[in-house]
């Protein structure tokens, strides 16, 4: 059985390869049929993907972190929110603002979990482009409460808008927490929604 860190690994190499098939058109084409549709019906993407995640867990979210990639198009290649003067890591996480206690030295967070996941994305999406802070928390408190098959069908709306003002997903990290969120839906909503308020409300730096 592979590990935890062997699964993350594969999780980037996956999004790479993605990065690779959408500089044709073509296949690019191909991979934004299956936007926001289950894998039964997204027939015209099995060539390019069955090999890499037939009998695997996880497989509506490989297709679903293809098509997203195929929606951002070829020139999106680095992952990742764009670096900004508050938004882009975790930094919080590692040492919240105003910790009574901070972490002993040496002890820090997990370096995965400091790469951005959808609630940092959406704190940069009000931190940098003007999204109202209400309206976007009320989003994500919705996305971490449906269900499995309402989030896959609502991920392309809310991923084109932040595309269409610069913002890019972590594609590794969210493929990782999609797959996560069948077996721990509440804890990866509340790492979403924790992400959100720590790097919406972390100190500004110069």
């Amino acid at each position: 059985m592979s590990t935890m860190a062997e699964r993350r690994t594969a999780y980037d190499a996956y999004v790479t390869h993605i990065h690779g098939l959408c500089r044709d058109p073509g296949t690019r084409r191909r991979l934004s049929t299956g936007l926001g549709r289950p894998v039964e019906e997204c027939a015209q993407m099995d060539k390019l993907l069955t090999r890499y995640t037939a009998g695997r867990p996880g497989r509506r979210a490989h297709y679903t972190v293809a098509s997203l990639i195929a929606l951002a198009g070829p020139e999106v290649h680095t992952p990742g929110v764009r670096p900004t003067r508050r938004a882009g890591t975790l930094a919080a996480l590692t040492e919240p603002a105003g910790s009574p206690n901070p972490p002993a030295t040496g002890v820090a967070l997990d370096a995965w979990f400091r790469r951005p996941n959808l609630g940092t994305a959406l704190a940069a999406a009000v931190l940098d482009a003007g999204w109202g802070e209400d309206r976007t928390a009320d989003r994500l408190h919705v996305m971490t409460r449906v269900g499995e098959d309402q989030l896959h069908r609502r991920l392309p709306t809310l991923i084109r808008r932040l595309l269409s003002d610069g913002l890019t997903p972590d594609w590794g990290v969210l493929l990782h927490d999609l797959i996560q969120r069948s077996y721990r839906p509440d804890t990866v909503g509340l790492r979403w929604r924790d992400a959100f308020y720590l790097t919406l409300h972390q100190p500004a730096t110069d």
